[in-house]
């Protein structure tokens, strides 16, 4: 895959994959943001699991408040992050909580059964 990302909806959720093109600067997420709350309003759902790539690390605390914000696009979102061989940090847990304060539930996750369990267990639709 050579795109930045793809987006699809897979019956009772939204599938984000992130390619290798990816990058989380401003423009990828802006469009990101853009065409995932189209799909999740097409198909009146608020559960996306997102994979793929994972940003470089060492991101800028700045930086991750940003992209976190951004999760806000979509009100009462369940977004699941399943990365292979994810381990947690400061800035999971940064994301999550500024997430959180745009009253959107955040969980990463490095097992995507456990992602998809997750979101079925706890999103409302």
């Amino acid at each position: 895959m050579d795109e930045a990302f793809t987006i699809e909806h897979r019956g009772d959720h939204v599938h984000v994959e992130f390619g290798p093109a990816y990058t989380p600067d401003p423009e990828w997420m802006n469009e990101l943001w853009g065409r995932l709350k189209a799909v999740c309003d097409e198909h009146d759902t608020t559960r996306v699991l997102a994979e793929g790539i994972l940003p470089a690390p060492g991101r800028p605390p700045a930086a991750v408040v940003e992209a976190s914000k951004k999760t806000g696009t979509i009100p009462n979102l369940w977004l699941a992050f399943y990365f292979e061989n994810y381990v947690r940090n400061s800035n999971t847990e940064l994301y999550e909580a500024v997430a959180d304060s745009q009253g959107v539930r955040v969980k990463f996750f490095d097992d995507r059964e456990q992602a998809l369990s997750w979101l079925r267990a706890n999103a409302s639709r």
